[in-house]
């Protein structure tokens, strides 16, 4: 495992209910395939983007706003997750150029938004890996999240792009 931390909640687990959600865990991904894992994480994150962009990001309910933005969080937490298990395991399959480009894709693509996300309290470690903070997302209103992971921004469809190519071009046999 690199430099992030996972939380294994239910979110993460239905990102990864598809292929394999025993590979949430740490331990059970160290005993798979590169090829398997990319397939996996590829399709969680693709689902967490998906997730994320038909979130409702209107005004909550007074009453709900606590729960509301708990479950925003962990949503978030997992797409966060989701990324960065992809970015890990695209970056140490060392076999595939695809898997090599895609890493550096995303890298790309995310120091393009690293102020726009640091903004909303997702920051980038030197590695590409995403951290989320727990206080920015007491404090910041759901509804700021929308331009930069709602179902219309550029940086979410681009990471879907590079996600689905990626998913395309690795070999599950190998």
């Amino acid at each position: 495992m690199s430099s992030y931390t996972v939380t294994n909640n239910m979110y993460l687990r239905n990102l990864y209910k598809s292929t394999d959600s025993s590979l949430v865990k740490g331990s059970n991904r160290k005993e798979a395939s590169k090829p398997k894992l990319i397939i996996a994480d590829t399709t969680a994150l693709q689902k967490g983007i998906s997730s994320l962009a038909d979130e409702d990001y209107g005004d909550p309910d007074e009453e709900d706003e606590e729960i509301t933005k708990a479950n925003f969080y962990k949503k978030m937490k997992a797409f966060a997750d989701a990324y960065n298990n992809t970015l890990d395991s695209s970056s140490s399959y060392k076999t595939s150029k695809y898997a090599k480009n895609a890493t550096k894709q995303i890298k790309s693509l995310v120091s393009q938004y690293s102020d726009e996300l640091d903004d909303l309290g997702v920051s980038l470690d030197d590695d590409g890996y995403m951290t989320l903070s727990d206080s920015a997302f007491d404090n910041i209103d759901e509804a700021d999240f929308e331009g930069t992971f709602g179902k219309d921004s550029e940086f979410m469809m681009s990471l879907n792009s590079i996600a689905k190519k990626l998913y395309r071009h690795i070999d599950v046999q190998a």
